[in-house]
C-alpha cells in the first residue's frame, strides 16, 4: 500500500510520529536526482505498459501546479525508497517527466494507493483517477474521520480494500482464516453447498446468475455499510474453502464441510466471531435459529454459551437461541 499525502495532512495525521509501524520516508524531487544512476540497467530500459503511462498522463493532466508541488509518498517502516522506485513509473531517466510530476511517485496501479486527501478538490482528483481517498469530512470522502490522527494502518488498508473491491481478510484462529467473500468465490461456494448434508437445515444457493446479483448487493450493501456479514472459512493448511460464517446483525450463523464435521472446526471459528462481535459491535447478545433436529448445532450452541430462549421462528420451525456477549466474557 502507498500512502499519498500533502503537507497539510502530513502535520495532521500525527500517527506516522507515534507508532513504530510507521516512518515517513517521503523525499522530495531533487532529493533523489540521482535515482536512475541507482537502479539496475534493467529497471532503466524496462517498458512501461499502457496502463503506467495512462495514469501518468492523468495525474498531469489533473493536478495543478501549485497542488503537485505538495504531494509526497509515505512508505511503511519495512519498506524501502529503493524497493519503492523498483515499483514505480519511469522517474529520473526522463527529466522532463519527472519535472512535470513534481514529487508524486505513482505506483503501477492506482489499486495500490490511498490518498489522505487535507481538501475537496484533492478528494475530487483522486476520484477521476481511480485512487481510494480518506479525510476529514469537509473533503467529502466516503470513508470520513473527524480527525486525520485517529487513522492506523489496519484503517487504511481497509478503505484501500473496500474501494477496490478486494474482500478483507477479518482474522485467522489456530486452524482457519476468515474473510469477506468476493464474486471469485462462487464457484467454490457452489462446491460446498453439493456436498451432502449441506443443505439439510439451510437454504441452497441460487441459480448462478440470481446469486451473483444477490452477492454483488450483499458485498456493496451489507459488507460496505456494517463492515460485517455472512464471511468464508478456509483452511489456513491447504487455501481451501471449508465453511460459511460470520453475522447477520446479531444473529449468528455457521457451516462447515462435512468432512471436517465433530472436529472442532465450527467450534474454533464460532469462538472467534463471538470475540469478533464483542470487540466490534454494539450488540449486546447474539442469537442463533435452530432446527431442533440438528442435534450436532444445538450442542454446539450450547457448548458455546447460547441457551434456548423458549421463543421458535414458525417459519422454518426453529429454535432461538440467545447468548449475552458484553456482560459475560467466558465464551
Amino acid at each position: 500500500m502507498i500512502i499519498i499525502i500533502d503537507e497539510a495532512s502530513e502535520k495532521l495525521a500525527s500517527f506516522y510520529y507515534h507508532d513504530e509501524i510507521f516512518k515517513l520516508q517521503w523525499k522530495r524531487a531533487d532529493d533523489m536526482s540521482s535515482a536512475s544512476d541507482e537502479l539496475h540497467d534493467e529497471f532503466q530500459e524496462k517498458l512501461y505498459d499502457e496502463q503506467q503511462y495512462e495514469l501518468q498522463e492523468k495525474l498531469q493532466e489533473k493536478l495543478p501546479d501549485e497542488l503537485r508541488e505538495k504531494l509526497y509518498v509515505a512508505l511503511l517502516a519495512d519498506e524501502s525508497i529503493n524497493d519503492f522506485q523498483k515499483t514505480t513509473i519511469q522517474e529520473s531517466a526522463d527529466n522532463t517527466a519527472k519535472a512535470n510530476t513534481g514529487n508524486l511517485r505513482i505506483p503501477k496501479a492506482p489499486t495500490d494507493c490511498i490518498w489522505i486527501v487535507s481538501s475537496r478538490q484533492q478528494k475530487q482528483i483522486a476520484d477521476s483517477l481511480g485512487i481510494a481517498s480518506v479525510g476529514e469530512p469537509q473533503c467529502g470522502t466516503r470513508y470520513a474521520v473527524e480527525s486525520l490522527a485517529e487513522l492506523d494502518i489496519d484503517y487504511l488498508e481497509r478503505v484501500r480494500r473496500r474501494y477496490n473491491h478486494i474482500p478483507w481478510d477479518i482474522g485467522e484462529t489456530d486452524r482457519c482464516l476468515i474473510r469477506e467473500l468476493s464474486l471469485s468465490d462462487l464457484p467454490a461456494l457452489y462446491e460446498l453447498y453439493d456436498k451432502p448434508g449441506m443443505t439439510d437445515f439451510v437454504e441452497p444457493l441460487y441459480d448462478y446468475e440470481t446469486e451473483l446479483e444477490y452477492q454483488k448487493a450483499y458485498i456493496e450493501n451489507m459488507y460496505g455499510f456494517y463492515e460485517y456479514g455472512m464471511w468464508l472459512v478456509f483452511s489456513r493448511e491447504t487455501g481451501k474453502l471449508i465453511g460459511r460464517a460470520g453475522l447477520e446483525h446479531d444473529e449468528l450463523g455457521y457451516m462447515i464441510a462435512p468432512e471436517l464435521w465433530n472436529q472442532g472446526y465450527a467450534t474454533e471459528v464460532c469462538r472467534f466471531i463471538i470475540d469478533y462481535a464483542r470487540k466490534n459491535t454494539d450488540f449486546e447478545e447474539l442469537y442463533c435459529r435452530i432446527d431442533e433436529r440438528n442435534t450436532a448445532s444445538v450442542r454446539l450452541a450450547k457448548k458455546l454459551g447460547f441457551t434456548n430462549s423458549g421463543n421458535v421462528d414458525d417459519d422454518i420451525n426453529a429454535s432461538i437461541y440467545r447468548k449475552n456477549i458484553k456482560n459475560n466474557e467466558k465464551h
